[in-house]
């Protein structure tokens, strides 16, 4: 991990997979695997280190974030916040990561998934099938 420009954690892990000072500037990490207050596949340092952008709100109840509540209902400053808002471009990430005089220098969009992603997504799968006329169509 220590020269990757961007990670996808995928596990269903309850221990970090790495440590986060092992990153190097300027590193984006996709984790999409924890779903539950239990799991975790990166650590605080990590999370510390990073903007943070999610997927959902409920995301900020899974293992990897915990750390966030630490400091009571405010979220830290490194909490960019939703996906949708970034798309729609009402926020930016990778601000503060530019931003020489912060400790920030990361980015992290935790997915715990949605089942809008899932159709967006099989959506896609069919479309491209059908252009490539791949795949097979089963009458339901």
């Amino acid at each position: 991990v220590e020269s990757a420009d961007i990670i996808a954690t995928t596990t269903n892990t309850c221990d970090p997979l790495f440590r986060g000072e092992w990153l190097k500037p300027g590193c984006h990490i996709n984790g999409v695997g924890s779903y539950t207050p239990l799991m975790q596949e990166v650590d605080e340092a990590l999370v510390k280190r990073c903007e943070i952008l999610i997927d959902t709100k409920e995301a900020l109840d899974v293992g990897d974030l915990s750390c966030l509540k630490h400091g009571g209902d405010a979220m830290p400053s490194n909490f960019i916040g939703l996906i949708g808002d970034a798309l729609a471009g009402n926020i930016e990430l990778g601000t503060q990561r530019n931003d020489k005089s912060n400790k920030i220098d990361c980015t992290f969009f935790k997915s715990c998934g949605t089942a809008i992603q899932d159709v967006v997504s099989a959506h896609m799968v069919v479309e491209n099938a059908t252009r490539n006329k791949i795949g097979v169509n089963v009458d339901m």
